[in-house]
C-alpha cells in the first residue's frame, strides 16, 4: 500500500518538465514546506521541502499533522484513476484534489480510525506518508470526476477512501 515505501512512486525527470521542477525548487526556497501538483489525468507530483527546519517548523509542537513526520526532500508522484464506465466530469476535479491532500495530511484519518494520535501505544502503526496523502488525494479528484456519483448515490466516505489508500485496494490507474 501506499507509505509503506513511497520509493516505488518516485518522480523522475520524465515525469514533469525541468521548468515545473524549478518551479517546484523556487516555492521551497520561498518557504512552502509541501507543494501539490496536479498533473491532470497523469495524477499529481508530492514534493517536500529539502529543508528539514523549515518543514519541522510547519508542524509546531503538539500538532498531530503527518507532515511534521515526512522525510525532507521526498518527491513522489501518484496516479490518476480511471474512471471505468467514462462518463467522466472533470469539473472541480482540483479544489477535489488539493482539498483531499489537506486533510490527509492533517492525519484526521489516522487518529479516528484508532481512537488516539499516531504513533501513541496500542496504535496500529501506519501513518499517512506523502504517498498516502496524495493517492487519497487523487482518489477525492477521481471520486469527483465520476458523473455518475460525484454529487450523491455511490459517493464513498473519506474513511472508505482512506481505508482503499490503507489496504491498497486502488481502482486502476491511467496509463500516463
Amino acid at each position: 500500500p501506499p507509505g509503506e515505501n513511497d520509493g516505488d512512486a518516485v518522480a523522475t525527470e520524465d515525469d514533469v518538465s525541468p521548468g515545473m521542477l524549478s518551479q517546484i525548487a523556487s516555492f521551497h526556497e520561498e518557504g512552502c514546506a509541501v507543494v501539490l501538483l496536479s498533473l491532470g489525468s497523469r495524477g499529481a507530483l508530492v514534493s517536500v521541502t529539502p529543508d528539514a527546519e523549515r518543514l519541522r517548523r510547519s508542524s509546531p509542537d503538539g500538532c498531530d499533522a503527518a507532515l511534521g513526520r515526512w522525510t525532507p526532500g521526498t518527491r513522489v508522484r501518484v496516479p490518476a484513476f480511471w474512471v471505468p464506465h467514462g462518463e467522466v466530469n472533470a469539473n472541480g476535479a482540483g479544489d477535489a484534489l488539493f482539498s483531499g491532500f489537506c486533510l490527509a495530511a492533517s492525519s484526521w484519518w489516522v487518529r479516528a480510525a484508532a481512537g488516539r494520535r499516531p504513533g501513541d501505544a496500542g496504535g496500529e502503526g501506519w501513518e499517512v506518508t506523502p504517498c498516502a496523502a496524495g493517492t487519497f488525494a487523487s482518489l477525492v479528484a477521481w471520486q469527483r470526476c465520476d458523473a455518475r456519483t460525484r454529487d450523491g448515490d455511490g459517493m464513498r466516505s473519506a474513511a472508505e477512501l482512506m481505508e482503499l489508500v490503507r489496504r491498497g485496494n486502488l481502482p486502476d490507474a491511467l496509463e500516463p
